[in-house]
């Protein structure tokens, strides 16, 4: 995997739009609604009280920037600034293969 790839773009992908979604329908207000309607303590009146629909909304759009703020810097921004010399580019994985494996169990140890 290169630095320049995101990691679960399906999922991420998904995961804001329902989330978008659901802040739009005010699922949020209607879930708690839901959850605290046979409850009869008074401190639950305040979960009530609160907007949830509008904190639904604040937290998807915090999390589609972050998603959106991600994408810019693995492919458009990182790339320039590593051309630029401005930062050192990753260091890239390497895969050991099985003979390097056992090359290095047979490599001599010193003794403390």
């Amino acid at each position: 995997m290169q630095s320049t790839d995101i990691s679960m773009p399906m999922a991420k992908a998904t995961s804001a739009v329902t989330l978008a979604t659901a802040a739009q329908t005010d699922m949020a207000d209607k879930l708690v609604q839901a959850a605290t309607v046979n409850t009869s303590a008074q401190s639950w009146h305040w979960v009530n009280s609160i907007p949830w629909g509008i904190i639904a909304s604040i937290v998807a759009a915090l999390y589609t920037s972050l998603l959106i703020c991600e994408w810019f810097w693995k492919k458009l921004w990182r790339p320039a600034f590593e051309r630029w010399g401005w930062m050192a580019p990753n260091k890239r994985r390497t895969t050991m293969t099985l003979d390097e494996c056992q090359h290095m169990s047979e490599t001599p140890r010193m003794e403390p």
